[in-house]
């Protein structure tokens, strides 16, 4: 069941915030991303691969984020999370970006080839299914 809401919470989703902290310094970005449900762990975002936001991004031990709702306030957050470069490719995943990201195409026009994949692993995240609706903790 737990799975099914993250599926539902994330498929409504394209925006998330992340929360980096460098030298006591936080900094947070809010980029797209798209979730996949055979890595349920995983959010995967496209960046510009030499941008500052990647390079501290890369360098943070722990990564705080939520997902931010086009409707409503259904969301899912965690603060238990690390950031990498993807094994996987931007080529290899860029339908799905395609499908769930409106305007994609216009952003891969402009600056495809400076744009790399990175994910964002969970160990944990609160699932919160909108106001009145309930909050539940998935672990992975």
């Amino acid at each position: 069941m737990i799975l099914s809401d993250l599926a539902q919470v994330l498929g409504g989703a394209n925006k998330l915030a992340y929360a980096t902290s460098l030298a006591n310094i936080p900094n947070l970005r809010i980029v797209n991303f798209v979730w996949d449900p055979t890595t349920p762990a995983v959010l995967y975002f496209a960046s510009v691969h030499d941008s500052s936001g990647v390079e501290e991004f890369l360098a943070s031990d722990k990564i705080a984020f939520s997902t931010v709702p086009e409707i409503g306030n259904a969301h899912v957050a965690s603060n238990h999370a690390v950031g990498q470069a993807s094994q996987r490719t931007l080529a290899a995943m860029q339908d799905q970006f395609l499908t769930q990201v409106p305007d994609f195409a216009h952003v891969l026009d402009l600056i495809g080839p400076r744009l790399a994949l990175y994910e964002i692993q969970m160990t944990s995240a609160e699932v919160d299914l909108g106001l009145g609706n309930g909050v539940q903790q998935v672990q992975f």
